[in-house]
């Protein structure tokens, strides 16, 4: 890892770069033993060793889980938008896309599909989520897409609201969606 020179409060690295902030001098006046420390989430594809752990978040988080087997299917089709974030070794979060070709047959524009996202409890509200909703949609650029999509349930207005802040909009309601729920389809477009 690059060294920083500047002393730091915090690390992130993201496609490669490093990235440091910084508290400015006399701006923390907590004693050294009550400050806090940062955790470093990082980000990285998932492996299939990786797979139980992402289960145990999915039935932790949704009332209808993918089965491991599911899992194991969605891995293979989909290992470069199979991504993990973690809190030093723990994955505390997920999400896995595709690419799917969309529109006339004459003229396909390609279209980068949020599958799932989830975060463990213990980790929502701290910009994990968003952390992986950025990095599958950078793949999505990388891979060609020019819009992203996923499928929200009516019932979650905490994810809508974070898809709504991301750029995402509305576009129609999925009947039973869920099964037992209706979907909300939203989708934004994406800058190459």
């Amino acid at each position: 890892m690059e060294d920083n020179p500047i002393p730091c409060a915090g690390h992130i690295t993201r496609y490669g770069v490093h990235i440091w902030w910084t508290i400015p001098d006399g701006s923390v006046s907590k004693p050294e033993s009550d400050k806090i420390n940062l955790p470093t989430i990082t980000l990285r594809s998932a492996t299939e060793e990786d797979l139980p752990i992402i289960h145990l978040i999915e039935t932790d988080v949704y009332p209808a889980p993918w089965t491991p087997n599911f899992f194991r299917i969605i891995y293979h089709m989909n290992k470069g938008f199979f991504i993990v974030a973690l809190d030093g070794e723990e994955i505390i979060g997920y999400t896995v896309g595709e690419i799917e070709l969309m529109g006339k047959k004459s003229n396909p524009r390609k279209a980068g599909h949020v599958m799932n996202i989830a975060v463990k409890g213990s980790h929502q509200g701290r910009g994990v989520g968003t952390m992986l909703l950025d990095e599958v949609e950078f793949r999505f650029v990388q891979g060609g897409a020019d819009i992203a999509y996923l499928e929200v349930r009516e019932s979650n207005l905490n994810a809508q609201n974070v898809y709504k802040h991301r750029g995402y909009k509305y576009v129609r309601t999925a009947k039973d969606y869920y099964g037992d729920e209706d979907g909300y389809i939203m989708t934004k477009p994406l800058d190459r």
